[in-house]
């Protein structure tokens, strides 16, 4: 009841007071809110794109490693002579080597899958795991579908259990007379894509639905679907699109087969997320609501009790009424300068801080040139003069496996270094840029022609100073010159490109943009040692772990010394890591080497010495695929060198050589010379001569053929040169061979 007693006067110094207050504690608690949940949109919105990334990736996977079986089984030797032929029940050595390819797909393919393989000709197929015979119209359908109609020979079509796959084979053939077919049952694609609280949808490159883990109609407007299609055709890597309808999608073209992948983005994830923010900032606001409730009271108590007494006064003494008035003039003035003071005070504390936002934004292009000129005048730099800028960051050269505190320390303690050798007019005050980087923006008289020259001074006097007092190396990247400080996000990351190319030059350096600018443009496409992979591919397979350690080595050089841009570099680098993770799952590797592969994919892009990379790569993928993979390797070989042999014993009177077999094995010639010569012992030419010797010696023996048509057929152009052989061989010529086995 006394709160409602007060003057008129209390009343209209509390309104105004409590209503700035609400005003702006609701301002301020809007502004957090909204920064918080934009920053946690981001994150948000960057893990879906990473979500949408694995999902492309891991179907793209299963996908192409199926091809890979169909394609790989319809090249062999004896694939077409196979289902060029009739098949029964009596055939069950053939069933038998059917069923173990299919058996081998199976493997590799995605689980759960049911596999078939039909023959167009004969009019049977392999079909859940039993022989069948095919009527006249099923294979006519499938002719008309998927021979007759399309080029293509790979076909993707939805079905009610899942998605299934169709391939015309042989491959690399253009008469086509089998399928290869696969359905993967939707269970299957719900385990690899392993979300069920948003959609996820595919669709292949005829816009057809593939997979979809809500329903089988897909939940995506025509309308949205044709701008996904439209936005995709220029974007390499996942992005958001947002509809007419307030719907959000990440979407991402697979660049290997055009498949679209499409993930719903709900809305209330975020908002759970930031629940436990909104409640708080609620509770918090509510609190300095009150807060200002009662300073708003206490102050217009305050205010309103030196006019009360003087009406009080007034109606009793009017003769103090002139002192009176004084006293509230003086009492006035003596808050309000104690108030400007105390302001005074604040912002000279705090202006360290203010200037250290107002660099930052000019590093993230956060502010117009108006708003530039007007903070820099309140900091109070003030330039008379036309001024350049320059600037220069700072990398630490041997804090790769420190931790984040660790670093940030460092920066700090190297952040003050630099706020005492450079002197404050020819700088704004330093910044840590990020968890690797310290951050300065110099600022010099335009007509300085020593400007370049003292930067270098200055940065030279940094590193000798962080060298003895941290024990510290650190590379220095300097931005060309800029005469706006709108144009500083421009500079930071040019600084940055010349901060990178230290991998060329060495630790400890100071790197000046445009000195290495003709350099950075010249090897701006990546160069591939293309060989060298080969060979370090092939020496996996062997298993020659010695080998391997060689041309790991060697690669890792090669690739340094051709690609002197750091982005090039990075992406050589994840190309090899690439072939050696798809290596790997080839050759039946353990899942669970490739677990942590993520560390690796950091140090390519961030590579800076070939060592390093070497290590790891050793020891965190090629030795454990070596490892995993040994007793597979052998049994490898060992199917490999008879499917060698075999050719050799069907074809010893064709044109035939390593180079010819190896195209149709699809390895690399001197890859199966060396796993030939490990099984047989002998190489591969010294056994085919021996073989076509044999069978020579056969055809003396048992035919009346001439010793010019053995020649012949055994592919010796000159028959001396058989002749010579073969007397070499066995110490006595052919026709005294037959006398000696015919009398």
């Amino acid at each position: 009841m006394n709160f409602l007693r007060k003057s008129r006067v209390f009343y209209k110094l509390f309104i105004p007071f409590f209503l700035l207050g609400i005003g702006l504690v609701v301002g301020f608690s809007i502004f957090i809110y909204n920064s918080t949940y934009n920053s946690v949109e981001e994150s948000f919105l960057k893990d879906k794109k990473n979500y949408t990334r694995q999902i492309l990736n891991n179907v793209e996977q299963k996908v192409r490693t199926i091809e890979y079986g169909y394609t790989a089984y319809s090249s062999t030797s004896n694939f077409e002579q196979i289902f060029m032929h009739p098949m029964t029940e009596k055939d069950f050595e053939t069933y038998r080597d059917i069923k173990k390819e299919m058996s081998y797909i199976e493997m590799i393919g995605i689980e759960g899958s049911k596999y078939s393989l039909v023959s167009l000709e004969q009019e049977w197929g392999i079909v859940d795991g039993s022989l069948k015979r095919l009527t006249t119209n099923q294979i006519a359908e499938y002719k008309d579908t998927y021979i007759s109609s399309d080029t293509n020979g790979l076909f993707w079509k939805p079905t009610e259990s899942g998605i299934e796959m169709v391939m015309a084979l042989p491959m690399y053939k253009r008469e086509k007379f089998a399928l290869g077919i696969s359905n993967i049952p939707r269970r299957s694609i719900n385990q690899i894509v392993g979300d069920k609280n948003n959609l996820v949808e595919i669709y292949n490159k005829k816009d057809q639905l593939l997979y979809s883990n809500k329903m089988k109609v897909s939940e995506v407007t025509t309308e949205t679907f044709k701008q996904f299609k439209e936005v995709a055709k220029g974007i390499n890597g996942p992005d958001v699109l947002t509809t007419e309808d307030g719907k959000k999608y990440v979407f991402m073209q697979s660049e290997y087969n055009q498949w679209l992948y499409v993930v719903e983005i709900d809305e209330k994830e975020i908002g759970s997320i930031i629940h436990n923010t909104r409640v708080g900032l609620c509770v918090v606001s509510a609190l300095l609501i009150l807060l200002v409730g009662i300073i708003s009271y206490l102050s217009s108590e305050s205010f309103s009790r030196p006019i009360k007494k003087i009406q009080e006064k007034l109606a009793v003494h009017g003769v103090n009424q002139k002192q009176n008035e004084l006293l509230l003039l003086a009492d006035s003035v003596d808050k309000i300068v104690g108030q400007n003071k105390s302001l005074t005070t604040s912002l000279s504390m705090q202006k360290p801080q203010l200037e250290t936002l107002f660099v930052l934004s000019l590093f993230r292009k956060r502010i117009s040139e108006i708003e530039i000129t007007n903070r820099l005048e309140q900091l109070g730099h003030q330039y008379k003069k036309e001024k350049v800028y320059y600037t220069g960051l700072i990398q630490m050269d041997n804090m790769e496996d420190q931790k984040i505190g660790d670093k940030n320390l460092f920066l700090l303690a190297i952040n003050n270094l630099v706020e005492e050798v450079v002197p404050k007019e020819e700088r704004l005050i330093p910044i840590v840029l990020n968890d690797e980087m310290q951050a300065t923006i110099f600022i010099l008289d335009n007509n300085d022609e020593e400007a370049e020259r003292r930067i270098i001074k200055y940065y030279e006097h940094i590193q000798a100073a962080v060298k003895k007092s941290l024990n510290m190396v650190i590379s220095v990247g300097i931005s060309p010159e800029y005469h706006s400080l709108i144009d500083s996000k421009k500079a930071v990351d040019l600084a940055k490109e010349s901060l990178h190319y230290r991998v060329n030059v060495g630790t400890e350096s100071i790197i000046f943009y445009n000195d290495i600018a003709s350099m950075l443009n010249e090897a701006s496409i990546s160069k591939f040692p293309v060989e060298l992979l080969n060979e370090l591919l092939n020496a996996i397979r062997s298993g020659d772990e010695e080998d391997v350690m060689r041309l790991v080595d060697l690669l890792v050089e090669e690739i340094f010394r051709l690609n002197k841009n750091p982005i090039s570099l990075g992406v050589t680098l994840i190309r090899v890591i690439n072939e050696l993770v798809q290596l790997g799952q080839l050759l039946g590797a353990e899942s669970k080497i490739f677990e942590n592969i993520k560390k690796l994919y950091q140090a390519a892009i961030n590579a800076y010495y070939p060592e390093k990379i070497k290590e790891m790569l050793i020891h965190d993928l090629v030795k454990p695929v070596i490892i995993s993979t040994h007793d597979k390797t052998e049994r490898g070989f060992k199917s490999l060198s008879d499917k060698i042999a075999y050719i050799v014993q069907t074809e010893y009177d064709q044109e035939i050589s390593l180079e010819i077999i190896a195209e149709r094995l699809h390895y690399n010639p001197n890859y199966l010379s060396n796993v030939f010569k490990k099984e047989h012992g002998e190489n591969f030419v010294d056994y085919l001569m021996n073989y076509r010797l044999q069978m020579a010696q056969t055809w003396l023996k048992e035919t009346d053929l001439a010793v010019k048509d053995i020649a012949e057929r055994l592919q010796y152009r000159n028959s001396q040169n058989f002749i010579r052989f073969f007397k070499k061989k066995l110490g006595i010529t052919p026709g005294d061979y037959r006398k000696e086995y015919t009398q």
